[in-house]
């Protein structure tokens, strides 16, 4: 405990009242006014003004005089360049009294004027100046002692802690709104690009089914290939539109969910004829009536098992794929299999990742745009679920994930971040 004139400071208390606001969940502003009021309930003033340099500029942030007013930051310089070299609080009085202050005697007697101050405290990260503390004069006339300086020296480094917190702080939300714009920017792009390519693909696939069924004349063989090239390719590029569009709208939180209960066999049996699997694989389904009804959106969770049953035939030109599911807990985990060309170690970590193809380069064999398995993994982390992966060069892949066997509560936040 330190004693100066008639009172007691002990430093744990004042420690105490320090950690508190800085543990509170309150706004910048709220913290430095909270800390101004802890220094001058410690140095019995009522007087105190916070200012906080903002970029190149040093700016009034609190006041407990109820003023709000600035300052000729030009008059501030011989002060501010002597607060950075003393790194020590400075009181009118010190300008007053003691000689070697002569130097900035003018100017500092200006500078506290200013602020209707008796001291001033700087405070510091490293050896970067924030800001500082005026403080009014002390009730019954006591003097900012050199025992008061120091224990204002204490507080000036606690005051400097939740500085830097609530700093950090701001420029956390700063870049947190950055990204939200950044997000709704990207979101809107890709709508828009949607719509304006949308529009004349559909022609494109309209007129190539019309050329397909031969309805303005018979095609030959070559025309009929070229026809089905054209089509195959515009309902491909229709796809890669579609799950952009949705993966932004997950993004944004702004796809809409219809949770139900519902069996999965008949809707993987549906599936059978979308897949585009080789003539020589083999698509089983080992669903059945007694496989657990889940709880999610039946077209997202079709989504999904269409990208991973799309991924598997593509990477299986012979062989099997194969569904089954199996109850864990409160979820059923679903396994699509199969016996295809399989994934290296080292590049199952980067498959979940937008836009990344096992088989990658321009000759690539393998078609796709690479975003299946990422929105995929999106889908399922909405539903409450999870989505791995193990493979092996080879030896084909098992892609399982989890589906709630309750009712479940969608956080589109979470899932954004």
């Amino acid at each position: 405990m330190l004693f100066f004139g008639k009172k007691s400071y002990d430093y744990e208390q004042l420690s105490k009242k320090f950690s508190s606001l800085l543990t509170k969940n309150i706004s910048p502003d709220e913290l430095y006014l909270g800390l101004l009021k802890c220094l001058t309930e410690a140095m019995h003033t009522e007087s105190g003004t916070f200012v906080l340099r903002e970029k190149d500029v040093y700016a009034v942030r609190q006041s407990l005089d109820g003023r709000s007013f600035s300052f000729r930051a030009e008059d501030c310089v011989n002060i501010i360049h002597w607060l950075k070299k003393n790194r020590g609080t400075l009181t009118r009085q010190q300008l007053l009294e003691e000689s070697h202050f002569t130097p900035i005697r003018t100017a500092g007697l200006n500078f506290f004027t200013q602020f209707h101050a008796e001291a001033c405290l700087p405070l510091f990260a490293g050896d970067d100046l924030l800001g500082f503390v005026m403080l009014g004069a002390r009730k019954k006339s006591e003097a900012y002692s050199a025992s008061s300086r120091t224990v204002l020296d204490w507080m000036g480094t606690q005051f400097s802690l939740g500085l830097q917190n609530a700093l950090l702080k701001e420029q956390i939300r700063a870049q947190n709104l950055e990204l939200g714009s950044v997000k709704n920017l990207k979101s809107q792009i890709v709508a828009n690009l949607s719509h304006e390519l949308r529009t004349p693909l559909t022609g494109v696939i309209g007129f190539s089914e019309l050329l397909a069924e031969e309805i303005d004349g018979q095609l030959n063989d070559e025309q009929k290939r070229h026809v089905g090239q054209v089509l195959g390719n515009a309902n491909r590029l229709m796809k890669i539109l579609a799950a952009l569009v949705d993966m932004a709208k997950l993004e944004a939180g702004n796809l809409s969910m219809h949770v139900q209960q519902f069996s999965l066999a008949p809707l993987v049996a549906s599936l059978g004829d979308e897949i585009p699997l080789g003539g020589e694989t083999a698509f089983k389904i080992l669903l059945d009536t007694t496989t657990p009804r889940i709880y999610g959106d039946l077209t997202l969770v079709r989504q999904v098992f269409k990208h991973l049953l799309d991924n598997a035939a593509k990477y299986t030109p012979r062989g099997e794929v194969e569904v089954t599911a199996v109850k864990k807990g409160e979820m059923l985990e679903v396994c699509i299999a199969d016996t295809g060309i399989g994934i290296a170690e080292e590049k199952l970590s980067q498959i979940f990742d937008g836009f990344y193809q096992v088989d990658g380069g321009l000759t690539r064999e393998f078609q796709g745009a690479g975003i299946g398995l990422v929105l995929s993994k999106k889908l399922v982390e909405l539903h409450g679920g999870r989505l791995w992966v193990k493979s092996a060069p080879g030896k084909g892949s098992r892609f399982y994930f989890t589906l709630p066997l309750k009712p479940i509560v969608i956080k589109y936040r979470e899932l954004a971040a």
